[in-house]
């Protein structure tokens, strides 16, 4: 049987594998004593995904939990997991567990946790759950309340969100809900609007035969519905409704940096709020440019939400998001939201009065353009410390691909800066033998002759 891992947020394993009701049993019960430490009768909410099987595993860590005196409040049906994060946060739980693998195949199921701010937890605390496996807390008397927060949630959606400003432009809208829990919500908000057509809305626990990650490559059918019934944009959200992504006009994917600063605009011209940004490392320059140019103070985080997440838990005035599609509002929730996440993008479009590719090309006319990509490449274990020093090495050559490396970013892997809009990052990830390359640019040329420069190092 596989090791019981914890990764971020929590745990996820291969169904029939290692996500087996023996061992979602451990993990219930770790997770029940790292709650019962200064807690006598813990207040948490259990929700789950659209994947196979998802909802008698959540009723199984429900029942197991109200054995150990929790007041559990199990979701009615299959839900979002920022509605869980939601629910945390608002109602004043302790914490929230949702069962879910979110965007990974359908072959996973995974157990994530979620504090009492409705954020991931942090690698420390996730660390203390993992040892507690094993042990199991006294059986006590609890409760199970079977709850339904959709009408809550989109009461408060709407109090955030121009929605008349959005039907009022007119816009013709595609939505892929990529077979995933997040179906209903974009609907509910936008309130039987006519020009809101969703596809991949019906529970399907293979979710169509691809992962359901919002990325260019599962996007095709969302792409091709666009040009097909010339729609103004598509948006898309992953398996437990966490991520987005965008499509423009022309059925062309639109990378998650241009997402972060269509929300970093937004927030500055239509919103006129005051607020911090934060990204990550491999998020996109003009970001840096903006927050500059408009004096926001700008922070930048390891790869991972939960970095940014806890920036938000420590101020409410900060948005930001990573490079996955993950975009998150502190004035709302200290984590991701693909319905809310959307929503926003609407509304600044429908502010704007313009489709995605004016705005982009106002941008790269104002900025110059910003081109980005990124490649995965898999080794032996046994070369990661070989493919590591020939990274760091580039950095006594002085060029990456003919261009002068101008500084060197080691917050999270090895970062080179080539320019004000160039730069390529070897990261190395933290739960498989894999590195990523990314690259941004000012041409697609330039992007492309950066990552086959630096695939040179895994050779």
């Amino acid at each position: 049987m596989a090791e019981i891992k914890f990764g971020t947020d929590g745990w996820r394993a291969k169904i029939a594998d290692g996500f087996t009701f023996e061992n979602l049993a451990k993990v219930t019960d770790a997770f029940a004593l790292y709650m019962l430490k200064g807690n006598n009768k813990p207040v948490v909410a259990v929700g789950y995904d659209n994947r196979f099987m998802s909802e008698r595993y959540a009723l199984f860590a429900a029942c197991r939990l109200s054995g150990y005196g929790f007041k559990v409040r199990l979701f009615d049906k299959a839900v979002h997991t920022p509605l869980v994060s939601w629910a945390v946060r608002n109602f004043k739980m302790d914490a929230g567990v949702m069962i879910t693998s979110s965007h990974n195949p359908y072959t996973y199921n995974g157990f994530k946790i979620k504090n009492r701010h409705g954020a991931g937890l942090s690698g420390e605390e996730t660390a203390k759950v993992e040892k507690l496996i094993g042990k199991h807390p006294k059986l006590k008397k609890g409760s199970l309340e079977k709850v339904n927060y959709d009408a809550h949630y989109i009461q408060a959606v709407k109090g955030l969100i121009d929605i008349l400003a959005i039907k009022k432009s007119g816009m013709k809208i595609v939505l892929d809900c990529m077979y995933g829990s997040g179906a209903g919500y974009m609907e509910a908000a936008l309130d039987g609007y006519k020009k809101l057509y969703v596809i991949n809305n019906k529970r399907d626990p293979l979710f169509g035969g691809i992962n359901p990650e919002p990325i260019k490559q599962n996007l095709g059918k969302l792409c091709e519905t666009v040009k097909k019934l010339k729609a103004d944009i598509g948006i898309a959200i992953d398996g437990d409704g966490d991520r987005m992504a965008l499509v423009n006009e022309k059925g062309e994917f639109i990378t998650s940096h241009k997402v972060l600063v269509f929300m970093l605009l937004h927030h500055i011209k239509n919103k006129k709020m005051k607020f911090n940004f934060v990204k990550t490392i491999s998020g996109t320059f003009l970001v840096n440019k903006l927050a500059k140019e408009y004096s926001i103070k700008l922070t930048e985080t390891p790869v991972g939400f939960k970095y940014i997440g806890e920036k938000m838990i420590e101020d409410e005035t900060v948005i930001g998001g990573e490079e996955s599609g993950g975009v998150g509002f502190g004035y709302f929730l200290p984590e991701r939201d693909g319905i809310f996440g959307n929503l926003v993008i609407l509304e600044f479009l429908a502010k704007e009065g313009k489709r995605i590719g004016k705005v982009l090309a106002d941008l790269d006319k104002k900025y110059g353009e910003y081109r980005y990509d990124r490649v995965d490449v898999t080794f032996e274990e046994k070369k990661r410390k070989q493919i590591y020093a020939k990274a760091e090495a580039l950095e006594k050559t002085g060029k990456i691909a003919g261009k002068k490396i101008k500084s060197v970013n080691r917050l999270d892997g090895i970062k080179y800066i080539l320019g004000d809009n160039e730069w390529i990052l070897f990261r190395f990830s933290g739960t498989e033998p894999l590195l990523r390359i990314y690259s941004e640019g000012p041409t697609d040329k330039a992007v492309q002759d950066n990552l086959k420069f630096g695939l040179k190092i895994t050779k």
